[in-house]
């Protein structure tokens, strides 16, 4: 069960990444959620208060943190689901996912999808799906951080960049 904690640690790294990124330059955010930079503001600050509790979750195993999880499934959910929303629209512009200019399609979807999934049994299986003590628990952040990586990268290489 501690392998499940990989991703979900790297989906809740991906959520704090994204919170500094939109509120660093919300303006991208918010063109691509269509509302205005307050509201972008506001969505990264949520991003932000949920992710590091779901950090917090899976590396010290507070079951006080279980609500954490149980947002980030409900983030990236939702997340998954505008997506797919604008996708069937036939709106491929930039998802707002990153800095890099990412167009909404599969990739985005598909990400936003399994990494819900992956917490949402992090949730229920919780505290199970905490990191081990010691050495394992640093080799397992490291991995945590090369998949967040990887995943911050995949829609651009799925679906392209916006033009």
């Amino acid at each position: 069960m501690m392998l499940l904690g990989v991703p979900v640690l790297a989906a809740a790294f991906l959520l704090v990444e994204a919170g500094l990124e939109h509120l660093r330059e919300p303006k991208y955010l918010a063109r691509a959620a269509g509302t205005g930079l307050a509201t972008a503001r506001a969505i990264a600050v949520v991003e932000l208060l949920i992710g590091a509790p779901s950090a917090a979750a899976v590396i010290f195993g507070f079951a006080e943190l279980r609500w954490a999880l149980a947002a980030q499934t409900a983030i990236y959910l939702a997340f998954a689901a505008h997506l797919w929303w604008r996708h069937h629209r036939g709106d491929q512009s930039d998802c707002g996912c990153n800095r890099m200019g990412t167009q909404v399609g599969p990739g985005g979807i598909a990400r936003a999808v399994v990494l819900s999934v992956a917490t949402l049994v992090a949730t229920a299986l919780y505290p199970a799906a905490a990191l081990p003590g010691g050495g394992v628990a640093v080799l397992l952040v490291g991995c945590a951080l090369v998949l967040a990586f990887l995943l911050y990268t995949l829609p651009a290489a799925v679906d392209g960049r916006v033009a």
